[in-house]
């Protein structure tokens, strides 16, 4: 049985189609964890499906929201509030600044110089953002503005769908977590999660979590674009 969503979205059996930019995301209904980053890559890999990005991930929330008196999304949503969602927008922490990278396909390198070389090349995947960006609780219109925000999710096309999340997910102010001190920043790689545990009640992101740390996932897939025209 297939149910249409508000937002342009529908759900079959086994998955949830999302709205994103110009495309179709196919999102798995069964949220997978919450695990540790590294174990979670390797189910995703070998289910042959994708961890999404953060701007993806931020669709299929936005989406749910949407539609909480559907049983699937009001799921997804009380699974972001009691296990924060992993992304596959990873994080290179420098002295000067965070490169931010989409690893959707976990074949991006990982060292300063190959993803500069990369965004110098023009590479949209790979954004450099300076230090001195406001963390901490901030008001919506500061979250939209803030330069780690937009590097997370790589397209200012994408700035509505966060401002209803941020508007939507809870009645705090949403909240940029610090990226650690400056001697933790030697060319660290560190992962994102997108969470909505602290009190159900704002949106967070943190940018520098291990993976001593767990979180859960909705893989993805991308649909054909004659799948993606008749969905």
């Amino acid at each position: 049985m297939e149910i249409k969503l508000k937002g342009n979205g529908k759900i079959d059996a086994t998955e949830i189609y999302t709205p994103h930019l110009g495309e179709v995301l196919a999102f798995k209904l069964s949220i997978s964890g919450p695990d540790y980053y590294n174990y979670m890559t390797r189910k995703i890999n070998y289910d042959k499906r994708l961890m999404p990005t953060t701007a993806q991930t931020l669709s299929l929330v936005d989406l749910a929201l949407q539609n909480l008196d559907e049983e699937h999304c009001q799921n997804i949503i009380n699974q972001l509030r009691k296990n924060d969602f992993w992304t596959s927008t990873e994080n290179l922490l420098t002295f000067k600044e965070v490169i931010v990278y989409d690893n959707v396909d976990e074949d991006m390198p990982s060292d300063k110089k190959s993803l500069i070389k990369r965004y110098k090349d023009g590479d949209k995947s790979v954004r450099i953002v300076p230090y001195g960006f406001k963390t901490g609780e901030q008001s919506v219109g500061e979250f939209l503005k803030n330069p780690y925000v937009i590097a997370q999710i790589g397209n200012k096309d994408m700035l509505d769908v966060v401002e209803r999340v941020a508007k939507g997910i809870g009645k705090r102010k949403p909240c940029v977590h610090d990226l650690g001190s400056e001697g933790d920043r030697e060319d660290v790689k560190r992962y994102t999660w997108i969470s909505n545990c602290f009190r159900d009640d704002r949106l967070d992101l943190y940018g520098r979590l291990g993976d001593d740390n767990k979180g859960s996932v909705s893989s993805v897939r991308r649909l054909s674009a004659t799948a993606a025209k008749n969905n």
